[in-house]
């Protein structure tokens, strides 16, 4: 299907064509008020079809296709690419030149819906010990993607995933919420309903606090959101846009020397990690920040020419886009981390991220679930209300303390999948919200 795809776009006069077909079957079980309340399936089929004629490039998405959906789809790009102006730095797509690395975990079962729906409840139960309700929810899945292109490209890759998302309410002011994320079934920690409860009960009776600088101890579950921003932010595509606080920034500091950020599209249990990108091209490790210092920028095969380098094999054929990201551990436990403040804020959680200016990186987020005071290197109570605005920039340089233990984090406010540990940020500028 795909070749007849790419064959019949080459007929009509298409320089350059990629088709991708993603096979893919997807279940989701619900939990709301401690209970089940929704079990379903998915399943799609689609054909995703880049044409080029010169500099004008054009995408189609076909469902469920066949021969005759492809050739009038191709016929009417035709008529669409003719119309459409020029894209200036299009350089063409890729030939691959390394191998294909592909060392992921893949679990065939991970979709039984039986074991599903047990993680649910053992995440009722477990969340019910110390919260009075529960909600959340689970997804799991599997895919099969088959790629072809005009460069002669023909590939195959396959990939299973599984997260859990879980939330506890002590009060309509105490939550926790905890976050689980494999390739494998196997390999999910199920621990997600116990942590959400935990928070959730010591987030009881939150108070006020004043507005200022505090040392801000960010949880897996809050740095992760951070960083998934900063990886989108280091797609060329955005650095050209005017759209990144890392734009002109290769080779100079921008955090800690403490920060190394890494982005990986073949770690063995990373939710986004491929085989080949939309180019049909060897994925790899590509390491964003070293010692604090931007080291690349993620780029597909026109904007790696524009930039004078190579392809990372982050393609988006219309842009470069992040995979997994991987940011380095440290050596210290978090009690160590809590003990090494004086006046500071534990946050579980953040959400609401939005930037006033991207090429600055002033950005604000708020606090969510559980907040707690650290007075004296002990929780002294739990807090609300609270909102950070500040800078990325000064969020990574002021990174000073690293757990010893990563974590994966992706869920509806983590769109790109992050190994993180917790982080110990010095004074990080706090507001209030109005939430």
């Amino acid at each position: 299907m795909i070749q007849y795809a790419v064959k019949m776009a080459e007929k009509a006069g298409m320089d350059d064509a990629i088709a991708k077909m993603v096979e893919r079957k997807e279940k989701q079980v619900k939990f709301h008020r401690s209970e089940i309340s929704v079990v379903k399936e998915w399943n799609s089929s689609t054909l995703e079809l880049f044409m080029a004629k010169g500099k004008k490039i054009l995408t189609l998405d076909i469902e469920n296709p066949d021969r005759e959906k492809i050739k009038r789809a191709i016929k009417r790009g035709e008529g669409i690419i003719k119309i459409l102006a020029d894209k200036e730095h299009y350089y063409g797509i890729g030939e691959n030149e390394k191998d294909y690395i592909d060392k992921k975990v893949y679990d065939n079962g991970v979709d039984e819906e039986e074991k599903l729906i047990s993680i649910a409840n053992r995440t009722i139960d477990d969340a019910l010990k110390y919260a009075n309700e529960a909600a959340g929810i689970i997804y799991a899945g599997k895919e099969k993607i088959e790629i072809c292109t005009s460069r002669g490209i023909s590939e195959a890759d396959k990939n299973s995933w599984i997260t859990l998302s879980a939330r506890a309410f002590s009060s309509d002011k105490a939550s926790g919420h905890s976050v689980r994320c494999s390739r494998s079934m196997q390999t999910l920690e199920k621990d997600a309903g116990k942590e959400a409860g935990e928070v959730a009960e010591a987030a009881m009776h939150p108070q006020k606090i004043e507005r200022g600088k505090y040392d801000v101890v960010f949880s897996h579950l809050s740095f992760a959101n951070l960083i998934s921003y900063m990886a989108e932010f280091a797609s060329a595509f955005y650095v050209d846009s005017g759209m990144s606080f890392l734009a002109g920034k290769i080779g100079n500091s921008v955090g800690s020397e403490k920060v190394n950020v890494t982005d990986s599209g073949i770690h063995a249990d990373g939710i986004a990690s491929r085989k080949f990108d939309d180019e049909g091209l060897a994925t790899g490790e590509t390491k964003i920040i070293e010692n604090g210092n931007v080291k690349s920028y993620l780029h597909n095969t026109s904007t790696a020419r524009k930039h004078g380098t190579k392809t990372t094999g982050n393609a988006g054929v219309v842009y470069p886009s992040p995979w997994n990201e991987v940011v380095e551990k440290g050596d210290f436990s978090i009690d160590e981390m809590l003990e090494d403040v004086k006046k500071g804020i534990y946050i579980t959680n953040v959400w609401y991220t939005r930037f006033q200016n991207y090429m600055t990186g002033d950005f604000s987020t708020i606090a969510r679930d559980g907040a707690f005071l650290i007075e004296d290197g002990k929780i002294s109570h739990p807090v609300e209300g609270i909102r950070i605005s500040d800078s990325m920039p000064r969020i990574l340089k002021n990174v000073d303390l690293l757990s010893n233990d990563l974590r994966q984090i992706y869920w509806w406010e983590v769109e790109v999948p992050v190994f993180t540990p917790q982080v110990l940020v010095r004074d990080v500028n706090i507001t209030k919200s109005f939430l």
